[in-house]
């Protein structure tokens, strides 16, 4: 071996950005696995007679279909625009410890790697837009907002463990004054004092408010409307922030003619679901953000938060309270990262990431595509990856679901070509492992945690895809959750290596 790890006669690089636990060798940037950091980007400085880029990965061509006229060879390498010259031919001839192809090329499998975890950077091959700032749990667990067009990298509240890539839809707030429930908007104050800024909410200031319940037998609740109104039959997510205060109540969150959803703000139990589909998530020091879906069978756009006994009507103690922040509603069926809002509804626009040009990593008649991706809700389609021309006639894509488990299919000349799935449990909030294997000539596998591979002949483009879409597709089928890993691999897995990786 000279330079670059080899493995089966081809050197083996990585195009992923640097990371801390990268090694080097002979002046070169290596993965701990031993293949050599790329970047497709010019070369700025010679290290030993290797082209190297401004971030000190090895500088790159794609050669796989000959040499550019200017190559010259550097030391053994050859060399143009100052860059390495690398194809995915087989290879004829080992020089010095490196095969090269039959063009003088070195011989290489260029693996494509996005790592998003323990990074609060975007790999530079990634184009990332969003039309709107949007709200992320930072390292410290403290709810921040990203500017527009600025990345989520998104941490546990109560673990500080990183979880990725945050990529979701786009929502709506459509509950106005979502952190101030003595505003006149909360008009629905019954047998309750509000008093605000009392505590400090989850994006760290003062500003949370105690609900507290008077001596009279009631309904001990405040409530407002929904911006614009509500459908009947439409689902709504109604969520907020709440912290136990004095006492023991648990709270309840409601529409007006639905079903009470109760939880318990010490432990986060859902104590009754009212009907209605219900999530806890503990967002650390003492809070807990808590959801009920909606499924409107009216349109009254009353939403109602409140104090909870044994019943919603009950004699209350005049001490008894809770502490809320941020309430949120939104048209969908699961909850999204928080919209604050104040005197109009805000709408979070979709997150947008896009890889824009597959060379020189990616091999058209074999592909291998292993992604970690978690989800916070199931019992719905999610989009981990798509590779696409431009359109939504020529793909292939990723789906995770409870229904399917994980499959991989492809959409050819406008019609749809089939699927391959691997049947397994999918758990929310958990990491998923997949891996799908798309060629021109087999069947294509799917491979979730280490399960039975699923197989399947499936007609694939005839065209050339062009781009890499992370956590999406075009059609507005998103991931809605974090993509924690990508890796691409010009070559198909067999069965045994879909289950090894995704162990």
């Amino acid at each position: 071996m000279s330079l670059f790890n080899v493995v089966n006669d081809q050197a083996q690089f990585d195009a992923a950005s640097n990371v801390s636990s990268d090694v080097h060798g002979a002046g070169i940037r290596f993965t701990q696995a031993g293949a050599a950091r790329v970047t497709t980007t010019a070369g700025t400085f010679f290290n030993q007679g290797i082209p190297m880029s401004d971030s000190g990965q090895v500088a790159i061509v794609d050669a796989t279909a000959g040499l550019p006229a200017d190559t010259t060879y550097l030391n053994g390498l050859p060399i143009s625009g100052n860059k390495v010259c690398v194809s995915r031919n087989a290879s004829s001839v080992v020089s010095n410890g490196l095969p090269f192809d039959s063009n003088g090329a070195i011989a290489g499998a260029i693996n494509f790697d996005l790592n998003f975890i323990g990074t609060d950077t975007l790999d530079p091959q990634v184009t990332f837009t969003r039309a709107s700032t949007g709200t992320f749990f930072n390292s410290a667990g403290v709810l921040t907002s990203a500017a527009t067009n600025a990345p989520r990298f998104d941490y546990n509240p109560a673990t500080l463990a990183a979880q990725g890539l945050l990529i979701e839809e786009s929502r709506a707030n459509l509950l106005l004054q979502s952190e101030d429930f003595d505003n006149a908007t909360w008009s629905a104050k019954t047998a309750v004092t509000i008093t605000t800024n009392t505590t400090s909410a989850p994006n760290g200031t003062s500003t949370a408010d105690t609900i507290t319940e008077d001596a009279t037998t009631n309904q001990h609740l405040t409530g407002a409307a929904a911006s614009g109104g509500v459908s009947s039959g439409t689902t709504y997510t109604f969520s907020c922030f709440v912290k136990q205060g004095s006492g023991t109540r648990k709270v309840f969150l409601t529409s007006f003619g639905e079903g009470y959803s109760v939880f318990d703000p010490t432990t986060g139990a859902v104590v009754q679901a009212g009907g209605n589909v219900c999530t806890a998530t503990n967002v650390g020091n003492g809070w807990w953000r808590f959801s009920a879906a909606i499924t409107k069978t009216n349109t009254n756009s009353g939403f109602f938060i409140g104090l909870w006994s044994t019943t919603n009507n009950y004699a209350g103690d005049g001490t008894s309270s809770l502490i809320f922040w941020g309430a949120q509603l939104e048209a969908g069926a699961f909850p999204t990262s928080y919209i604050p809002t104040t005197t109009t509804a805000l709408t979070r626009a979709a997150d947008v990431a896009n890889v824009n040009t597959l060379s020189p990593w990616y091999n058209a008649s074999a592909s291998t595509i292993y992604a970690e991706v978690a989800v916070p809700q199931l019992g719905r389609a999610a989009r981990p990856w798509t590779v696409d021309d431009g359109s939504m006639s020529n793909i292939v894509d990723a789906t995770i679901s409870v229904a399917n488990g994980f499959a991989v299919e492809a959409i050819a000349g406008g019609v749809y070509g089939g699927f391959a799935a691997a049947t397994g449990l999918i758990t929310a909030n958990t990491t998923q492992k997949t891996a799908a294997v798309f060629t021109t000539s087999g069947n294509e596998l799917a491979c979730l945690n280490a399960g039975t591979v699923g197989s399947n002949a499936i007609t694939l483009p005839s065209v050339s895809l062009t781009r890499l879409l992370l956590g999406r597709q075009d059609n507005g089928v998103v991931l809605c959750g974090w993509l924690r890993r990508l890796t691409y691999y010009p070559r198909a897995f067999s069965a045994a290596e879909l289950q090894a990786i995704t162990a």
